[in-house]
């Protein structure tokens, strides 16, 4: 059996009322609250965010290169691209969001839930991620290239693509995602399906193995 992911507990103080105007490129920011704002196009590069909490706002192609993020909480976010390259996510939960592209490549994750999410492209490519749990998220693409994951699973969860090319999976537990397709099956070492996953995938398996079903 798989380990489940080791899930800190998130649980936020009272919060001071934030302006947008506090995520500024390597900024500290502490104990703030931020509802309804919109960074669309901003700079937030190298900025600090520690037990804050970011609702119903605008984050479309929000620069939060080598961004940190750790013990905050972030719902109803829009926006078509989001971009964390390099980012390190400690005890984060993103919930009840739409997202085109969520960029989180060559980033850290430690111990992190999306719930309740709609995206199109999940980018963890290089990441090294662990802890994490997706709870009723509907994923286009999933893209776990050359990522080092561990302890990762997916609760009544639906992805059309699973890239798992170069990747590195220890206890990932795919039993509670629907895949559509998956991209370089070698690279599912290390992670555990369902006797129906296994079968709905049988074609892809053949195809890998050159083996032709009659």
């Amino acid at each position: 059996m798989p380990r489940a992911p080791r899930l800190e507990r998130l649980v936020l103080p009272e919060l001071e009322t934030g302006d947008a105007t506090d995520i500024a490129p390597h900024s500290d920011v502490e104990l703030a609250m931020f509802d309804n704002v919109d960074l669309a196009g901003e700079s937030a590069v190298g900025v600090s965010l520690v037990e804050c909490e970011i609702v119903a706002s605008n984050l479309d192609d929000t620069d939060f290169t080598g961004a940190r993020f750790a013990d905050s909480r972030l719902t109803r976010i829009t926006a078509p691209r989001f971009t964390l390259a390099r980012a390190f996510l400690r005890n984060v939960h993103l919930a009840d969001s739409r997202i085109g592209a969520l960029d989180l490549f060559d980033g850290k994750v430690r111990s992190m839930v999306v719930e309740n999410c709609k995206i199109e492209l999940v980018n963890l490519r290089g990441c090294d991620v662990r802890d994490v749990e997706f709870r009723g998220c509907i994923i286009g693409e999933l893209d776990f290239g050359g990522a080092t994951v561990a302890r990762v699973s997916f609760t009544a969860c639906r992805v059309e693509t699973l890239d798992v090319h170069q990747a590195e999976l220890t206890d990932v537990d795919l039993r509670g995602l629907t895949i559509g397709n998956v991209h370089h099956l070698d690279g599912l070492r290390g992670s555990t399906m369902d006797t129906d996953q296994a079968v709905g995938l049988v074609n892809h398996f053949a195809a890998h193995l050159g083996v032709t079903l009659d």
